[in-house]
This record gives structure tokens, sequence and C-alpha cells, in this order.
């Protein structure tokens, strides 16, 4: 006779491969039944965050990754995860609360520092931002999204010569890249134009200046 870990363990293969074919409604009724009978089950409550967040039902996701944390606080996925649906639901704050007690746990995963990136661009804290990219890209040297993200934070920031540079990295990692770099990338090199004959326009001023003295 099957015992109840076996069951259990039957029930969560049987939603993952749910999971993996975009069954994600019977994925969360299978999901919501079996955890009446084993509340205490991890990957129940980790799977059915991760259903419910793909269904866009943000809240009762974020409430169900709190029941896995409840359990344990230990892991890495559980907060990732709960980051990824708080940022869906656009609260940035919480979701960069997440990202950060994910890279406590595990400090080298670099997408959860994109991400964290991507929180404090939301939140309008460029240095912050870029710092978190850069450590992204340190981590993973051809991640092409988040150099991306890095030049785009340099040009929110103004910092035009690095953000044509990052742009030009991201590019040549994933061609796919240069639509959405061509959005802003000619406002960037104009400023940076506009820069340079200004410095070039003061610098005459003080030469002509000093040739009168």
């Amino acid at each position: 006779m099957i015992d109840l870990t076996e069951k259990a363990e039957d029930t969560i293969h049987r939603v993952v491969r749910l999971l993996e074919d975009g069954l994600f409604e019977t994925a969360v009724e299978e999901l919501r039944s079996f955890l009446k009978t084993n509340p205490d089950s991890i990957e129940g409550w980790y799977n059915l965050g991760y259903a419910l967040t793909e269904r866009g039902e943000y809240d009762d996701a974020i409430k169900a990754y709190d029941e896995a944390l409840a359990i344990d606080n230990g892991i890495f996925a559980l907060w990732f995860n709960k980051g990824t649906a708080l940022y869906e639901h656009m609260d940035f704050q919480k979701a960069r609360e997440c990202y950060e007690k994910a890279l406590e746990i595990d400090p080298k995963d670099p997408e959860a520092w994109n991400n964290l990136g991507n929180c404090f661009s939301r939140l309008a804290n460029g240095k912050a931002a870029i710092e978190a990219y850069t450590r992204a890209v340190a981590l993973k040297p051809d991640y092409a999204e988040a150099f991306y993200n890095k030049a785009n934070a340099h040009f929110i920031e103004e910092e035009d010569e690095r953000a044509i540079a990052y742009a030009e990295v991201a590019v040549q990692l994933d061609s796919r890249l240069a639509e959405r770099v061509n959005q802003w990338i000619n406002v960037s090199r104009n400023r940076l134009l506009s820069k340079r004959d200004q410095e070039e326009h003061e610098k005459r001023v003080r030469q002509h200046s000093r040739q009168k003295d």
C-alpha cells in the first residue's frame, strides 16, 4: 500500500507537469485540494504561489508564498518568487525587500540582482539600480538583459557615455534588444554631443578671455 509521503510526491510531480504544460487552473485546483490535507507542504504552497502568479492572481499568490515562508523562511526561491509576484502587483517597495532577503541567502544570483535593480528603478533610485545591475553583470558577463537595464538606468541618470557603451554591449549579446535601445539611444547621443559642444564653447571662451588679459 502506497504511503502518504509517496502520494504527496506523486501529487507534486503531477502538478509540476501541469505547470510545465501551462495548465495553471487545473494545477491550482489540485494544489488547493492537496493543501487541505497537507498544509505543511512547502512544495505545495510554492507551486500554488507560482501557478497563481501565472494566472495574475497576485494577492493569493503572495499569501501562498507567505504560508511557505511561515514553514521555512530560509529558502531562496520563496523570497525570489514572492518578490516577482509583488513586482507584478506593482508593490515595488515590498518586492525590493523580498529580493534583498533572497540575496541574503544567495548573494551570487544574478537574476535576483537584476530584479532588485528593476525595483530600485521603479522606486526612482537610479544610483542603487545601477549598483544592482552592476552586480548582476559581474556575476554573469553575458547577461544581456541586465546590461540593457544598466544602460537604461544610466540614460535616465543622464550619464550618456555609459548609457551608450552598455547599450552597445547589450545589443552585441542579444541583437533583439536593438529595438528597445533605439527608443532612447539617439536622445543620449544628442545630449552627449550637445554637452561636448557646450564644453568646447566654454573652453574657447576661457581661452579668448585669457588672450585679452
